[in-house]
């Protein structure tokens, strides 16, 4: 069984979905298999991942229901002991898998990495009352679990990811933080330029009605404090 099972969605983005494979491939062992769900791309994206067949330990390339569906059939066809999303526009910058040996020893269900954004800022992973605001785990920071990872709710289109870290804390799941920056990730998707009512809708359902008045406070602290920031 590989220790971590890197999953990439995709949906016509040749380019992209090049550049992300060579960023995973040159940290690619023995300890890591490499999925790929393509959503159907008409681009030619199915061919180059048919040339790479050999080195992918599996692929598909057909229409789905969105990227948190892609998500889904990416877990499902994992093996590996741990989970990470890297997707198109993404980079991976290091595999610590030192780090994730001794988490799976330790029994470490989330291993929350920082993130790069735009290679201009980084992303530090929080958890406890924070991730009950928002979400403090960065996606193609964090390793889940594989055993322990339930299933992306796809009735919400943008903030899934962050419905099921919620959860995840809800259920008491074990959480370490490190402080390697794993990934560079790009901030023009979807998840930053829409769906703040989403996000008011999961912190409703996981925490009850009146989290979501944390969240909008939180919000507006964290966007004075940009602006008070020196360019």
């Amino acid at each position: 069984m590989p220790l971590v099972s890197i999953i990439v969605v995709v949906y016509n983005d040749l380019r992209e979905l090049q550049a992300v494979l060579d960023s995973i491939f040159s940290f690619a062992d023995s300890n890591v298999e490499v999925i790929v769900i393509d959503g159907g791309s008409s681009d030619g994206s199915a061919a180059l991942l048919r040339s790479l067949s050999s080195r992918l330990a599996y692929w598909v390339s057909e229409p789905d229901k969105g990227i948190y569906d892609a998500m889904n059939k990416g877990v499902a066809a994992a093996t590996g002991t741990y989970v990470l999303h890297v997707n198109a526009g993404d980079r991976l910058l290091k595999l610590p898998l030192q780090q994730l040996r001794e988490a799976d020893q330790a029994g470490v269900d989330v291993a929350a990495f920082r993130v790069s954004l735009d290679g201009k800022r980084i992303f530090v992973p929080r958890t406890g009352w924070s991730l009950s605001l928002n979400n403090t785990w960065h996606h193609q920071g964090t390793f889940y679990r594989r055993t322990i990872l339930p299933a992306y709710d796809t009735a919400y289109r943008t903030f899934a990811d962050f419905d099921l870290n919620q959860r995840l804390l809800r259920a008491k799941v074990r959480v370490r933080l490190y402080s390697d920056v794993v990934a560079r990730h790009s901030t023009d998707g979807a998840s930053h330029s829409r769906g703040s009512a989403e996000v008011y809708r999961i912190v409703r359902k996981n925490f009850g009605p009146l989290r979501p008045i944390g969240t909008w406070l939180d919000f507006k602290w964290r966007a004075l404090k940009n602006r008070l920031q020196p360019s």
